[in-house]
């Protein structure tokens, strides 16, 4: 390969067909069908050194597309089912929800439905929980503010033996503490 010298420097001669763009772009006379850094998709101009495609298109290129039973995987598992299910990230999940039509806030996978009426529970452990007047008061003031058993001068005791109940830093008795959750607008759930 012969070397040409520019600069003082000598290097080997560009190809031929780099020799003809440099003159078409000194002529004036360069297009988009001659040059061939365009993109792939959309005809874009983009640098010699990337990959046939312009940033917008490798971006589209790269998203997973929504696979067939999608919805079906959707409406029993959820959300964070499908996609443990499909092993993607939520925001993928996100994306095909939006994909498919389901608006922001719809819920596609149904709430239990048992014998004519919804079983909803506010809280899933409600075995393990103070169901007596004054411990549903307090579960209705925990909302507010924190509200737990203390003995008569507001120190935790130990389990099970407080009396009293300790709100805000006062220590309150049971009536007082189930007239402050009605003041608020509680009302006792009846067994």
């Amino acid at each position: 390969m012969p070397l040409w010298c520019e600069g003082g420097r000598s290097r080997p001669a560009p190809p031929a067909s780099m020799l003809e763009l440099q003159e078409a772009r000194r002529n004036g006379g360069i297009s988009e069908v001659s040059n061939p850094h365009t993109c792939t998709d959309c005809g874009r101009r983009i640098s010699p050194y990337s990959r046939g495609r312009c940033e917008g298109c490798a971006y589209e290129f790269m998203k997973r597309p929504m696979p067939d039973d999608f919805m079906e995987i959707l409406k029993k598992h959820g959300s964070a089912g499908a996609a443990k299910h499909y092993r993607a990230s939520l925001s993928t999940v996100t994306r095909w929800r939006r994909d498919s039509g389901i608006s922001k806030h719809e819920r596609a996978k149904p709430a239990r439905y048992c014998g004519g009426k919804f079983n909803f529970s506010e809280r899933p452990l409600i075995v393990h929980r103070d169901m007596a007047q004054a411990g549903q008061a307090a579960d209705f003031l925990r909302k507010f503010a924190a509200v737990y058993r203390c003995d008569e001068s507001g120190r935790v005791p130990k389990r099970g033996q407080g009396k009293f109940w300790n709100r805000n830093g006062y220590v309150l008795t049971d009536e007082e503490l189930i007239a402050k959750a009605r003041r608020m607008g509680w009302a006792p759930i009846q067994f």
